[in-house]
């Protein structure tokens, strides 16, 4: 007599092309954690990868001297020209030295004469404001340290000078700044063309 196997029916299961729920969440599981390896891999190279280009740690072009007039028409005034991406200031020198001497005549366009400085405070490392209108210094509002226009060390408890960044012109005139080394500010007691003391004028900060 032959035996046959029982018939149990129908077996329950997702429909031919469909998967099921555990299959489906180990797949968007595994996607995941896929999406997440990219990102880190992908942010660690980006990282790591130096910037010889662009950006701060790089060579930034800032623009002409016209072209920084039309933005800061203040710049050949001798206000310093804040470079917001590269975290500087862009001193134009010889309307900086006119500023400090009380006179107005305008320097449109100073050729190589200018300073790229540092924005953070060298004590530790708070971002400097634009120039004082009373003073006509750099004065950090964290603890009161006080430089010159060109950044030179007048008071307070930073060490030394605001730290400063290679520039160059090129025949176009284009100011580039060189952001991949930094240059270590003057030593306190540098005096250039601007001798006054802390006393002798109004400050924006008592500190």
């Amino acid at each position: 007599m032959t035996q046959h196997p029982p018939a149990y029916g129908e077996v329950p299961g997702p429909p031919i092309g469909e998967i099921s729920r555990r299959t489906f969440m180990r797949r968007m599981l595994g996607i995941g954690i896929g999406i997440l390896t990219l990102e880190f891999f992908g942010g660690t190279w980006a990282f790591l990868w130096p910037n010889v280009t662009s950006g701060l740690g790089g060579l930034i072009p800032i623009g002409t001297a016209a072209a920084i007039n039309a933005l800061a028409p203040d710049w050949a005034t001798g206000q310093p020209y804040i470079y917001g991406p590269a975290n500087l200031f862009l001193v134009n020198v010889p309307a900086a030295e006119n500023l400090v001497d009380g006179k107005k005549t305008p320097v449109p366009d100073p050729g190589a004469k200018v300073l790229a400085l540092y924005r953070k405070c060298p004590h530790l490392g708070c971002q400097i404001p634009q120039l004082c209108e009373r003073s006509h210094w750099f004065e950090c509002l964290c603890h009161g340290s006080k430089y010159t226009v060109l950044g030179e060390k007048r008071d307070g408890p930073a060490p030394r000078g605001m730290d400063r960044f290679d520039t160059k012109v090129d025949k176009g005139g284009i100011y580039t700044v060189d952001t991949r080394q930094k240059i270590t500010g003057p030593p306190v007691g540098t005096v250039t063309f601007d001798p006054r003391q802390k006393d002798q004028m109004q400050h924006c900060t008592g500190l």
